[in-house]
């Protein structure tokens, strides 16, 4: 079954759990989230994971050895990239404000980057554009 859950309409606590994961950059143990993290505790964590699992957030990908114990080892299941995304997405498709377009956003987020990355966008965006171009015209065959 997909993830009908919009991750960027989650409890704080998830949020909070993703971004350990996606900073540490591979998958982590439970208690390896609340060392990263001091303000999670252990219960919290193990509570939240769950729900997580449920959700299709996270996926279990390993087990290692914690002391005398072994361990699931979780990672996301959705990316940074796809999490920060969704959520500008969210809020330019609900209009938040008026004022926002697609045009006035790319110029915003271009502002004050060095002339080679900003060359790089544009080279990406203008083949972005082009395929949408192509993707309208076969549309309206």
């Amino acid at each position: 079954m997909e993830n009908i859950i919009k991750p960027y309409q989650l409890p704080e606590r998830e949020i909070d759990i993703l971004y350990v994961m996606w900073n540490a950059g591979r998958p982590l143990m439970a208690s390896e989230i609340t060392e990263a993290d001091e303000e999670l505790k252990l219960a919290t964590v193990h509570t939240t994971l769950k729900r997580m699992l449920k959700k299709n957030l996270i996926e279990v990908v390993d087990f290692a050895k914690s002391g005398n114990v072994f361990g699931r080892c979780y990672r996301p299941t959705i990316s940074l990239q796809e999490f920060e995304l969704g959520k500008i997405s969210n809020e330019y498709k609900n209009k938040k404000c008026m004022d926002i377009t697609a045009s006035n956003l790319v110029a915003a987020l271009l502002k004050g980057q060095d002339d080679r990355k900003v060359q790089e966008e544009l080279d990406m965006l203008e083949k972005l554009i082009q395929e949408k171009r192509e993707e309208m015209k076969k549309g309206d065959d």
